[in-house]
């Protein structure tokens, strides 16, 4: 029993020792196996920790993700997280993209669910979450004391902030953006240079003092003012709105804007209430329309156009060297005035005021010249001169075109439809402002010269039409020489004022002076120079009634005072008649002369008191002419007269009228004849014959009185023979010859026996 004991015992104190052993082995183990203690921990820190994590979800789509090198929870003076090495994600609505944030510090307010970094931020908007989905055009931007909602993601900053994105960067005062509802707020002095795609793209730099971009619109909204720039193309304007698509700038919309677009050789500006630029894919200009107040000024060449109308459209060609200007086009209550730019020792050119509802102006290639300018309204054109004496055009018409050549210069112009006023400056020798120059036709085209502008040629026809004060014309067609100022009446012309008219197949008319020529079946009337208070009756020509005139051709002079028949010339009055190649009247001098085969032909007015007939005298020749002054006509070169019973033959005939005092109002009868060079006198009544002849002869109408005088007077009747004497005078009323003998030689008479 006593060695079972000891045997026990041994036992156990062997196992106490393997306990032992075991323990101190244990413990040795475990000792070199605890983490050391770590080390105390900064005051006022609660709990510090590396590589932390924050994450806030709804559901299964996340929401928000914070990470952090470093985080140290502090709970004085308020309870917050101070984050080092900061990494944000804040997740869009679909999860599937966030924008992500990166600050070397910044403190985590949990309670709040806010962060704050006060040193650098950089936010990257629009990371897609898986590695896969292409990055696009990110948007990165750069900032301090930016302030972080985790709840909503929103972060905002009060200091300078700098984004960039791929094809471009800028700078703003302050900003704010909202993951949720993916708008971006640049608070202040937005300064933004987009560069465009390519090489050869011109950047484009947008200036605002706000801007708002809501990327779920893909537009950027710019307040209170904005300002855009591009190459030689700038735009000012109060509120706009900027169109993305796909990284380019595609439309502005910009409110109460004035822009420019300026070249070496050109100058454009432009503006308007609501201006709307849109541009390609490249964000080069490719139209611009302004509407409320709408304006452009164009200085290009030699002239300055300006604009105005309530809507105008600009469309652009894109080439190489820019967006060039092709199209002008405005629309309601339309002005186009186009200014000289003055010349030195040159003439300053006309201003043009174009006014219509609707106006078209093409640019020639290059866009810096006008290369035609069009109306699709009626419309109407003012040329005023910048040049004393110059007349003052203006013109009316249903459509117009104007064409220009090199250097903006006015060289055609088109209208249908078309009324014009010429106004011709007032003269120091003029009395008065002389009356406006009226034409209308249905068609018109007008050519101007070169640099100095001015009208040379104008050309109307269909229904052309004239007035200038008491002057009135009408032609198919009707052609200005604006430099010598004479207009040409082609196809059924006439021309008339009160003076009389006339119609032929043209007429060339003197709008300074009023004289004209007509050719091609002239046909004139003129009428009574009449006198209010005086009868103006008598004369080869009474002044009491019109006298109509035909002729091949027809020269008026000096307001109608000078006139010329040549052609086949006919005038006549009542019974009174007037044939020769060519008549002459002169109104003022109050003579006319008739020039070869002259037929004249006087009506007595007065009937006979035996027969009740009218007296028909008519006269040949070469040549006469007529005095009214003294009512004498002259005829010479082989004269022939046939009166009733009557025919004179001589070289020479002068025929004088009755006064005034003897004739009645439209009276023209003869009074006298007077007959030199070998003068034939023969009459004929129902019983006999009687012929006398003599080197001169006269005959008084009204006593039926002949008197033969100068050589050898003779009488022959076919009754009583022969006479003959120095002078022998006849009375055919009672049938009486007297003769009166020559000193030398006496009285022969032969009597006729029965």
């Amino acid at each position: 029993m006593r060695r079972t004991r000891r045997l026990f015992l041994l036992a156990l104190v062997v196992i106490i020792a393997a306990v032992a052993t075991s323990y101190y082995v244990q413990k040795g183990l475990q000792s070199r196996q605890t983490p050391p203690k770590p080390q105390r921990l900064n005051a006022g820190v609660q709990a510090s920790s590396r590589d932390w994590v924050y994450y806030k979800g709804d559901g299964d789509r996340p929401v928000v993700e914070v990470r952090a090198r470093d985080m140290e929870r502090v709970e004085q003076p308020v309870a917050k997280l101070m984050l080092k090495g900061v990494q944000l994600k804040l997740y869009h609505k679909d999860g599937k993209q966030f924008d992500f944030v990166k600050s070397e510090a910044a403190e985590f307010h949990e309670t709040e669910g806010t962060m704050f970094s006060d040193g650098d931020v950089e936010i990257t908007l629009g990371v897609p979450e898986e590695a896969k989905d292409k990055p696009g055009r990110l948007l990165t931007i750069r900032s301090s004391g930016v302030k972080i909602i985790s709840g909503s993601g929103k972060v905002s900053t009060d200091r300078k902030t700098t984004f960039a994105f791929d094809l471009g960067d800028g700078e703003a005062e302050g900003a704010e953006y909202d993951p949720q509802t993916r708008e971006l707020i640049l608070r202040n002095a937005v300064d933004l240079r987009w560069r465009g795609e390519g090489d050869k793209a011109k950047p484009m730099q947008v200036q605002a003092g706000r801007l708002l971009y809501r990327e779920g619109e893909s537009k950027v909204y710019l307040t209170p003012w904005s300002k855009f720039r591009r190459a030689n193309l700038s735009l000012e304007a109060a509120d706009s709105v900027v169109t993305i698509e796909e990284g380019a700038i595609r439309l502005v919309e910009a409110q109460k804007a004035t822009g420019r677009d300026q070249y070496p050789n050109r100058q454009l500006a432009f503006g308007a209430n609501e201006l709307r630029m849109g541009f390609n894919t490249k964000s080069e200009v490719e139209k611009i329309t302004g509407v409320g107040e709408a304006r452009l000024e164009s200085v290009a060449g030699l002239s300055r156009t300006d604009i105005h109308t309530r809507q105008i459209d600009l469309d652009f060609t894109v080439t190489e060297q820019g967006s060039q200007l092709t199209t002008a086009t405005a629309n309601g209550g339309s002005i186009l005035e186009t200014k000289p730019v003055a010349m030195n020792g040159a003439k300053t050119p006309p201003n043009r005021i174009l006014k219509s509802e609707s106006v078209v102006a093409k640019m020639r290639p290059g866009g810096e010249e006008i290369e035609q300018i069009e109306t699709h309204s009626a419309g109407t054109l003012e040329i005023i001169p910048n040049v004393a004496g110059q007349p003052r055009r203006h013109m009316a018409a249903e459509r117009m075109s104007m064409t220009y050549g090199a250097k903006n210069q006015l060289q055609g112009f088109r209208a249908v439809q078309v009324a014009t006023r010429t106004t011709k400056p007032k003269t120091p020798t003029m009395k008065a402002d002389p009356p406006p120059a009226l034409t209308w036709s249905k068609d018109l085209t007008a050519t101007f010269e070169g640099e100095s502008n001015e009208l040379t040629r104008l050309e109307q026809w269909n229904d052309f039409r004239y007035q200038e004060g008491d002057r009135h014309a009408t032609a198919t067609r009707a052609t200005l020489d604006a430099k010598t100022n004479f207009i040409t009446l082609n196809e059924l012309a006439r021309t008339w004022d009160p003076t009389g008219s006339v119609a032929a197949n043209q007429i060339v008319l003197n709008q300074q002076s009023g004289d004209f020529t007509a050719e091609g079946n002239v046909a004139s009337t003129r009428m009574p120079d009449k006198k209010p208070g005086k009868e103006q009756g008598g004369g080869m020509l009474s002044q009491d009634e019109p006298v109509q005139g035909k002729a091949k051709k027809m020269i008026a002079k000096d307001r109608n005072q000078l006139v010329v028949y040549q052609g086949d010339a006919v005038l006549w009055q009542s019974g009174n008649r007037l044939q020769a190649d060519t008549v002459t009247i002169d109104r003022k001098a109050k003579v006319l002369v008739a020039e070869g085969q002259v037929v004249s032909q006087l009506l007595d007015q007065k009937a006979d008191d035996k027969t009740g007939k009218r007296t028909v005298t008519v006269v040949r020749s070469p040549w006469m002419r007529y005095e009214d002054q003294a009512r004498l006509a002259h005829y010479r070169g082989g004269v022939r007269l046939l009166r009733e019973g009557m025919d004179v033959k001589s070289q020479e005939l002068r025929a004088w009228m009755k006064e005034q005092s003897q004739t009645k109002p439209g009276e023209s009868s003869l009074d006298r004849l007077a007959a030199d060079g070998s003068v034939e006198i023969f009459q004929v009544d129902q019983t006999r014959t009687r012929r006398g002849t003599s080197e001169h002869a006269d005959y008084f109408v009204g006593d039926g009185k002949i008197v033969l005088n100068g050589g050898i007077a003779q009488m022959t009747d076919s009754i009583k023979g022969t006479t003959r004497g120095r002078q022998l005078t006849y009375y055919s009323r009672n049938d009486t010859l007297q003769v009166e003998g020559v000193i030398t030689q006496p009285v022969v008479s032969k009597i006729r026996r029965n």
